[in-house]
């Protein structure tokens, strides 16, 4: 009895072994392209300045077109409030920002957060999103990058990648 109950366990581990689970990977999809900005309307925003000299915003919006000839689910246009705490130098402000960003198209559309910072020393925007994609898109997720070089420019460059936990 007890070597029929060896050889039935010995014979249950080698199945678990030889067969292979079966999950999904994530599919990744790269893309690059440009967003295009407006000005921040703060009319409708809470503003002020801190007795530090420090320019406070909030709720301010922005509206952006973002073009990704590669990938035209996350083309569209963009909608974004703005918040930021900036201090200035002769040329420009620095500090951080943040808020939330709805792209749409016809496909669908995409909403999420943002985070990002101008620097003090060049006035270079750095900004990282993530976005949860409706519609076509339900499901997936979007990373991106946000990167402009020059303070007085309004197009920033775009990297990122759409997610498809789902994938085969």
């Amino acid at each position: 009895m007890k070597k029929w109950t060896f050889i039935i366990l010995v014979g249950l581990i080698a199945l678990g072994v030889m067969v292979k689970p079966v999950s999904a990977q994530t599919i990744r999809t790269p893309y690059e392209g440009s967003e295009e900005c407006g000005g921040v309307i703060t009319s409708y925003a809470r503003e002020w300045f801190s007795e530090d000299g420090v320019y406070h915003v909030r709720n301010g919006l922005l509206e952006c077109t973002d073009t990704v000839p590669s990938e035209p689910r996350v083309s569209g246009d963009v909608f974004l409030t703005v918040n930021w705490n900036f201090q200035f130098t002769m040329t420009h402000p620095y500090g951080p920002m943040w808020g939330t960003i709805h792209l749409e198209n016809e496909g669908g559309y995409w909403e999420g957060i943002w985070v990002g910072e101008i620097t003090e020393l060049e006035g270079y925007s750095y900004i990282s999103a993530l976005m949860r994609g409706y519609g076509d898109y339900e499901g997936l997720q979007a990373r991106a990058t946000y990167f402009k070089e020059s303070p007085m420019s309004s197009t920033y460059q775009i990297s990122g990648v759409i997610m498809d936990p789902g994938g085969k």
